[in-house]
């Protein structure tokens, strides 16, 4: 009960922040902290009818806000990338979501979180978790802080890089490459970094993971990021 009470409340607080938000104002008269740079995991969804839905793991679905407004999202077997911006304190809008087409399991929050997406209208971070308000009283995402990366192993690998790209939009790429076998690229964008491993190509080095694929020829590369492709050129 005194559980219930204490996430009741804390909701409640939320609910009041992004009312005042809406409606022009912000708590205390102190603007909404920024999302630029961070990194959230799911803790639940509250419906406007109150009917609470909390995943199985909240590491499954993960948003991350890069300071250039991009975003990259992970909605439990899918992986994908978008846009943010926040023209005014509090409030939000989401660009559409390119996402990976894996068939998730059906308990997933998967759907649920897709077809919300582009109702999201505001948010609040309030003790230190983040409220994405949906529009017409639709419910309310919360999210904690995404759980830290593990502290990094120096690899008993020589390392070649990291080497800097610049691609499509202007975001920044890093990728760092290993002789191993086969030959491995550590691909570093937005806060987020994926392997790939080398394959055959008709030329230059080709170099696919989960979600990406790297192939550079001819002194720039293609890059294939949670299903959209862009050009990357060396910084």
């Amino acid at each position: 009960m005194k559980t219930w009470r204490r996430t009741a409340c804390r909701l409640a607080i939320a609910l009041m922040a992004l009312s005042c938000t809406l409606n022009g104002q912000t708590p205390s008269g102190t603007a909404p902290a920024s999302l630029a740079g961070t990194s959230w995991q799911l803790v639940r969804f509250q419906g406007g009818d109150g009917a609470v839905v909390t995943p199985d793991d909240g590491s499954k679905y993960t948003l991350t806000f890069g300071a250039d407004g991009a975003l990259a999202a992970r909605i439990d077997c899918n992986r994908g990338r978008g846009t943010w911006k926040s023209a005014n304190p509090g409030q939000l809008a989401l660009g559409p979501l390119a996402l990976t087409r894996a068939m998730c399991p059906p308990q997933s929050m998967h759907d649920r979180i897709v077809t919300h997406w582009s109702s999201i209208r505001s948010y609040v971070i309030k003790d230190k978790h983040l409220f994405l308000s949906l529009m017409a009283d639709g419910g309310i995402y919360e999210f904690q802080p995404a759980a830290a990366a593990p502290p990094s192993i120096k690899s008993p690998v020589a390392a070649k890089g990291p080497v800097t790209f610049t691609c499509g939009s202007g975001d920044a790429l890093r990728a760092t490459f290993y002789p191993t076998q086969p030959a491995m690229v550590l691909l570093e964008r937005a806060g987020v970094t994926r392997p790939a491993f080398q394959v055959k190509a008709a030329s230059g080095s080709r170099y696919e993971g989960d979600g990406v694929l790297f192939w550079e020829a001819r002194g720039e590369a293609t890059l294939n990021w949670m299903g959209v492709q862009s050009t990357c050129k060396p910084s």
